[in-house]
Formats: structure tokens, C-alpha cells, sequence
């Protein structure tokens, strides 16, 4: 999997690699504007200045279980790159484009130059469009783009998207230079990967002489967000003995999807080859392909909003037990086993719920189903994800189960 990551980014790398004549009128950036090629890099080059102790005021918080950041520190223009553990650093030499690239399949293009006050930043964008944006080429499809202020300066942004991958650009500048960082990453896993590149620009430091002499603020003219789609949930939850409720094909992919759409309120990562089958406007099921063993291994996941509740906590508790009464109504010999607290806790939200495993008769054969409520942070809707499978079945699948489960993530700002 690794080798098939690193040649994503290599690939992407090369084809987005611009000649001086399309880079003509990008102004600061000038003729050099790309991604340096992975394979031109020489191993004294590869980590140019990285540092473990980051000598800068303040202090980069490390992403959990990733180790001390690394540096890089220009010694000319003073600005400051910090990366995760895991990044390398990877240079052609000095005054030309570097990258980052990471083990867990992006890359960072970074490009720095003096800045152009009279070519505004969107008709940088607008150049690097007329290369690489339509028919037959780099990108497809441009599908957002905006404005924003990283460490202090003005810039722009803009994803983009063709086929198995997509890019977001970012142009900031400076009093002095430009700083263009283009990521890089697979469609089906950029949302999640996003969250490094987005804490790689948080900690981005440029030098102070790049500080504009005043505040910088938002355009007035910004276009508003779009509106978040409504939370689904039912009524009251469903047991699912059997853990499929119906079966609509849908495309496998390698390694591992992302299932995050408006109106559902969590994100969930699931094995690449599964299916995900929306059963109903409230329920989502994840399985492996149909003649596989793990096809009968359903990971469901219920939004549930029960009557009279008034909160979360209440919308929790009583999903849970109407949980355990629709399974023993629908399922035989069930024994409820391990039932206890459970505690969510992620990106500084923490949530309290519950949990069982019981074990039952369906259609002839023994089941055994772990199931976990837990309430949304505000609102009346409760969250139920269940892992269930027949009972010679269940701890050879486990391990993927207890994987999507780590994976899931609520988003507290929907419902």
C-alpha cells in the first residue's frame, strides 16, 4: 500500500510539473512554478535544515500519536514550514520549489517568491487555470474556492479535482515574498487528510517582516457557506438481526473510502473493497463484497431521534433501550453480555453512551451483535453503531470493526 501511496504523489507530482512558457505571467512565482520530481531528489537533500527542536517562539502541537514535529527554516527569507513526524522534506536546491511528502499518501508542493503588489492573487489563480483547468488536462473540475488568512497574510484558495485525486492551492503573500502550497491527495481519502495540511498552514510562520502593518480581515464580498443539510434520524431504532436490511451495489474501491455526507453528522472510514448500503434516509450499512466471508460482517450505522426526548443524553438513553427491546422482539435466545458505560472522546469533544454485545438466534443460525448509543452534542438525536455477524464469524472481522469504529467522527455542527 505504501509504494502504491508514493507513486500517487510522484504522479501527481510530475504532471503538474509546469514549463517556463505556461508559467509565463505568474508573476512573483515565475517559471518555476510546480512540484519538484521525488525522483530528482539526492539523499543530502532530502531534509534540508529539518529540525526535531522547533526554534521558534511558541510551540507546535504534535498531532496525537505522530511524535515530535519536524522543521524546515529558510535561511534567507526566515519563513518556517513545521511537518508531522512522519513528512520528509524533499529539495532540488536552494531558491527553487521543495515539497513534503508523507508515508500516508499526500504530498506539498511549496513554492516561494518575491512578491508581484500588482498582480492580484486571483489572477495567479487565473494563469495556473489556463495550464492546468479543463478538458484534457491536469483538472477537471474546480469545485471550491475562496479566501483566507494563513499566519497573518492575505490569501486565496482553491480545490480542484480530476478522476482519483484532487488539489488544493493555497496563495498567500507576504510584504516581501509569495507562498504558493499546492496538496495533493487520493478523492476518497483528501477530507481526511486534509486535517494535516490544514494543521501544516497553522503552523506556518512566515518571518515578521511579512506581516502586513495592519490586521488582515475577510472580504466583505466573501461568498457566504452554503447552508448544512438537515440531521436525519428516525424515530426509533432498528435492530437488524441478521445486519443487512437490504443490498444496493455499489463500486469497490482500494484501501479505505470515507463515507461523509451532509445530513448524517459523523464521518466514518471503511475497508475499500466493502459496500455501503443506504438502507434507508437514516441508516447506513458497510459490508464486505457479496461471495466473500466477510460479506455477512454489517457495521450499521442509525441516526435516532426518539419521541419526548429532550436532549441528547435523553435521545441516547432511550435508543438504547429501545435498542435492546426491538432485538429481543425480532431475535431468539438473546443474551445481553458486557453492557456498560462508554465514552467518546475526539477533537476536544467528549460524549457519555452505551454499550452491549449479545449473542442470539436469526433465521437459524447464532448472531452475536455489538452495539454502541451514543447522544450528539446538542440536539435530540442519538447515534447507534453496530457491529454484528454470525457467531463462528465475529472475532475474525473484529479487528475491522474496532478500526471503523476508532475512525468514526462527529461533527458537532450539524443537529
Amino acid at each position: 500500500m505504501r509504494t502504491r501511496l508514493l507513486a500517487f504523489a510522484g504522479a501527481s507530482l510530475f504532471i503538474l510539473n509546469m514549463t517556463p512558457a505556461n508559467a509565463q505571467g505568474l508573476g512573483a512565482i515565475g517559471s518555476n512554478y510546480g512540484v519538484p520530481e521525488a525522483a530528482a531528489v539526492s539523499p543530502e537533500q532530502a531534509t534540508p535544515r529539518a529540525k526535531s527542536a522547533i526554534p521558534a517562539p511558541g510551540e507546535a502541537i504534535p498531532i496525537p500519536g505522530q511524535g515530535t514535529p519536524v522543521a524546515y527554516q529558510d535561511p534567507k527569507r526566515g519563513y518556517m514550514i513545521i511537518a508531522p513526524a512522519d513528512a520528509r522534506f524533499q529539495h532540488r536546491g536552494e531558491g527553487l520549489p521543495f515539497a513534503i511528502q508523507s508515508r500516508k499518501g499526500y504530498a506539498i508542493n511549496i513554492q516561494v517568491g518575491d512578491a508581484n503588489p500588482a498582480l492580484p492573487t486571483s489572477q495567479m489563480f487565473a494563469k495556473l487555470e489556463q495550464g492546468y483547468l479543463g478538458d484534457g488536462k491536469a483538472w477537471s473540475v474546480k469545485i471550491a474556492e475562496g479566501e483566507a488568512v494563513i499566519a497573518g497574510l492575505p490569501a486565496g484558495t482553491a480545490t480542484y479535482e480530476s478522476g482519483s485525486s484532487r488539489t488544493r492551492v493555497v496563495i498567500a503573500r507576504g510584504q516581501k515574498s509569495d507562498f504558493v502550497f499546492m496538496f495533493f491527495a487520493p478523492s476518497n481519502q483528501f477530507e481526511r487528510l486534509s486535517v494535516e495540511f490544514a494543521w501544516i498552514m497553522k503552523h506556518f510562520r512566515p518571518a515578521a517582516d511579512e506581516l502586513p502593518p495592519e490586521p488582515v480581515h475577510l472580504s466583505q464580498h466573501e461568498p457566504a457557506p452554503k447552508p448544512k443539510a438537515p440531521l436525519r434520524a428516525q424515530h426509533a431504532p432498528t435492530s437488524i438481526p441478521a445486519g443487512r436490511v437490504a443490498r444496493d451495489a455499489s463500486s469497490a474501491h482500494d484501501d479505505m473510502q470515507i463515507f461523509s455526507e451532509p445530513g448524517y453528522g459523523y464521518q466514518v472510514e471503511y475497508p475499500g473493497e466493502w459496500k455501503l448500503e443506504k438502507v434507508s434516509a437514516f441508516t447506513n450499512i458497510f459490508s464486505g463484497p457479496e461471495g466473500s466471508p466477510a460479506y455477512d460482517a454489517i457495521i450499521a450505522l442509525q441516526n435516532v431521534q426518539p419521541e419526548g426526548a429532550g436532549s441528547g443524553d435523553e435521545a441516547a438513553t432511550a435508543a438504547f433501550a429501545d435498542l435492546k427491546a426491538s432485538l429481543q422482539r425480532d431475535a431468539q435466545g438473546v443474551d445481553f453480555v458486557g453492557e456498560k458505560p462508554v465514552a467518546y472522546v475526539k477533537q476536544g469533544l467528549s460524549l457519555q453512551g452505551w454499550q452491549f454485545v449479545a449473542s442470539y438466534d436469526h433465521q437459524g443460525k447464532r448472531f452475536r451483535k455489538w452495539a454502541l448509543v451514543l447522544p450528539r452534542p446538542n440536539g435530540t438525536v442519538a447515534h447507534i453503531w453496530s457491529y454484528t455477524a454470525p457467531m463462528e464469524r465475529f472475532d475474525q472481522f473484529r479487528p475491522v470493526a474496532e478500526k471503523m469504529l476508532q475512525s468514526l467522527r462527529i461533527d458537532p455542527e450539524q443537529g
